[in-house]
């Protein structure tokens, strides 16, 4: 499932980082998609690591040089090629991404930590506040609160913003 609100989700950076989240590993091949609407090509189309075990995978969109423009809706797809002579089969999952100028919501750049991701969320930067958030957890793997905010985040039962899905 791709980890998204169920709204278009914000950016202030140039190149974030998506995840999804995988149930089970898997060796089938898994493909990244990203379309801006503008264009008929997409704007990426990438084979990814097959996912070796469960849990949340982050696309670094850094990684391959994808620099998103201001003030553009995205969507962005991950699909698990199930028969890559029948792509129907695919099983396939997205969310919707913009990126904004970081000015309109005085946001300079900070240092990730706890309060960072409030401020992100609050402020409607889902997708970096979550990424901050997975960083928050990745460097501190045995802090149950990080894990439970990140739950409460996917249930939409923080306050922080409206409700959310994980689809």
């Amino acid at each position: 499932m791709a980890i998204a609100p169920d709204h278009v989700g914000m950016t202030v950076r140039k190149s974030p980082v998506l995840y999804y989240f995988i149930s089970q590993a898997t060796s089938l091949p898994t493909r990244f998609t990203l379309l801006d609407y503008r264009k008929t090509a997409p704007v990426a189309e990438i084979p990814l690591k097959s996912p070796t075990h469960p849990g949340f995978w982050a696309i670094r969109l850094t990684d391959y040089q994808i620099v998103l423009d201001e003030d553009v809706q995205y969507r962005w797809f991950v699909a698990v090629i199930r028969d890559p002579g029948s792509r129907a089969t695919d099983i396939v999952t997205g969310g919707m991404i913009e990126r904004v100028d970081p000015r309109l919501i005085d946001y300079y750049g900070r240092q990730c930590d706890r309060d960072e991701v409030r401020f992100l969320l609050r402020a409607g930067i889902w997708y970096d506040g979550f990424a901050c958030l997975n960083e928050l957890i990745e460097a501190n793997p045995d802090d149950r609160t990080l894990r439970r905010l990140r739950e409460d985040l996917l249930k939409g039962s923080t306050g922080l913003v409206p409700l959310l899905s994980a689809r």
